[in-house]
């Protein structure tokens, strides 16, 4: 019986596979900007364009409908980019958060196409409290009108759902590094509020294996996935159950994700959304157990484990399902206006170079027509 190959030292894949929002879309940002310069230095993102990642993570996943798309166009890309990176001579990041909430055979799937590289795996985890609003407000800007309490209520139960299998990071490592050396494993701690965000970045590229500090990354684009306050984040909800699905991906993100929710409501500003004090403990108690296990296992870790202990918030807990009927009517009028004002812009001159292109093509087509009435 043959032995199997050892790993290509010099073709070294880093698996970054969430958590969702413990900066993920930060830290991709800023490897795309920064992706001439780190190519010299040996460092890539997988494929051409920052989306094929996340087309690779949904047919890995077989999420289609939830994303508005087919098997068909996105058969292949997993492949292909585990391709790309066993012709890259250096180390290839293949980064995105959808990856770690994957079944048990998706990820021996997806780490089959990776046989004979040598694999990394990086998690990026935040404290589970933090975690909680963000993960709530995340599923109302993908349409989900779950309300506060009830996301908050299936959270306590710490049972395999949504939540957990995104952010349980024993689970995540469970199903993705089993066959991995420790010495593979890292775990890159979120910093608390307040930290700058080199420190996420520097402690990220500790893990990949580059030096983040040559690189700055703070010129992230206003149209990232920016954080909305409780009341804003009740006009979404109560849009959301008004379309009551009516819009589909991809054309919900499109739409009412990315220009509704972070181009207009984020323009507006109220107290964000916290975690019920209650809910802060037990997760606190979860926390600990995790780092005793993560500890044990010999992991990587980028930061300090503490920082993943949730502590409760400052001042008095305010319930974010119960937000004044006032102020949330005046956020919605005002966001309708706003929505109204970019309507109402005016469209750009067209090209002059290109009008009597545009002509030609009209005359030709009534010509067409003429000929098929005749």
């Amino acid at each position: 019986m043959s032995m199997p190959s050892s790993p290509d030292p010099a073709k070294r894949v880093v698996l970054h596979v969430g958590t969702p929002k413990s900066g993920t879309t930060f830290l991709q940002r800023a490897l795309w900007r920064h992706r001439e310069v780190l190519d010299a230095a040996g460092v890539t993102c997988a494929g051409n364009r920052h989306f094929e990642m996340f087309h690779a993570a949904i047919e890995l996943r077989g999420s289609y409908a939830f994303w508005g798309r087919t098997a068909e166009e996105l058969e292949g890309t997993w492949q292909r980019l585990c391709d790309g990176a066993r012709a890259y001579p250096g180390t290839t990041i293949m980064s995105h958060e959808l990856l770690g909430a994957a079944r048990r055979e998706q990820v021996e799937q997806g780490m089959a196409a990776l046989a004979g590289l040598d694999v990394h795996l990086v998690v990026t985890a935040r404290d589970l409290g933090r975690q909680v609003a963000s993960d709530w407000q995340e599923r109302v800007k993908n349409g989900n009108p779950v309300t506060f309490e009830a996301f908050c209520a299936n959270v306590g139960l710490e049972r395999q759902n949504g939540f957990w299998r995104n952010q349980h990071l024993i689970g995540i490592f469970d199903r993705w590094a089993r066959d991995l050396p420790p010495e593979n494993v890292h775990l890159v701690v979120g910093p608390p509020p307040g930290a700058g965000p080199d420190v996420l970045w520097r402690r990220f590229g500790e893990a990949v294996g580059f030096d983040a500090s040559a690189f700055d990354p703070t010129t992230e684009e206003p149209t990232a996935n920016r954080t909305l306050g409780a009341v804003q984040v009740a006009v979404l909800r109560r849009v959301n159950e008004v379309l009551d699905g009516r819009i589909q991906q991809p054309a919900y993100s499109r739409v009412v994700k990315r220009v509704f929710a972070q181009s207009i409501l984020a323009g507006q500003s109220s107290a964000p959304a916290q975690c019920p004090p209650q809910l802060v403990e037990r997760l606190a108690e979860i926390a600990t157990r995790q780092n005793r296990r993560i500890t044990k296992r010999g992991y990587q870790v980028h930061g300090d484990l503490a920082e993943l202990v949730p502590v409760p918030g400052s001042g008095p807990w305010i319930d974010p399902d119960a937000v004044d009927p006032a102020v949330e009517s005046e956020a919605a009028i005002a966001a309708i206006a706003e929505l109204l004002i970019e309507r109402a812009a005016p469209e750009p001159e067209p090209d002059p170079g290109l009008v009597p292109t545009a002509r030609r093509i009209g005359d030709r087509l009534r010509r067409r027509l003429a000929r098929l009435r005749d």
